[in-house]
């Protein structure tokens, strides 16, 4: 075999391995016991991290489709290279979404109740309740934003 046969042949056995683990996340698996499994593979941070986005994705897609939002903007989840983390991005036109101006508040809403936001550019982790102005521009720009856990105040 070739080295392009051999590459394309890994490529394929690392994307089933990692769409394994969110299965077995789905299913209930802890993130501990997908690490050790996939130890030889992947590092615990890198699995701790993915699934952490997983999580969040998985939470703000059932948010975005309870609040019928689901039409207009996508969670995107990059995978288990960096940055991994738990996108969200507009998915319809502009022009035909009602009240296009407030949709990051109509979005923040619909993730509250899941514990999430949209974070703030610039790489915070968290972000206020009332979010940003930046990462509202970026979001109605038709830009990736990352989403978040809310923090509970403290």
């Amino acid at each position: 075999m070739d080295l392009e046969t051999e590459l394309t042949n890994f490529l394929g056995e690392r994307r089933a391995l990692v769409d394994a683990m969110v299965r077995e996340f789905g299913r209930g698996a802890s993130g501990r016991e997908i690490a050790r499994a996939v130890a030889p593979a992947f590092g615990r941070d890198v699995v701790k991290t993915f699934l952490s986005a997983v999580a969040i994705a998985n939470s703000a897609r059932k948010a975005l489709t309870e609040a019928e939002m689901s039409g207009v903007v996508d969670v995107v989840l990059p995978g288990i290279d960096l940055p991994r983390e738990a996108r969200l991005v507009v998915a319809s036109d502009p022009s035909e979404t009602d009240d296009f101006a407030n949709l990051p508040a109509r979005v923040r809403a619909a993730l509250r109740d899941f514990h999430i936001t949209i974070a703030p550019p610039g790489g915070a982790e968290s972000a206020p309740e009332g979010g940003g102005a930046g990462a509202d521009d970026l979001l109605l720009a038709g830009e990736f934003v990352r989403l978040v856990k809310l923090r509970p105040r403290s």
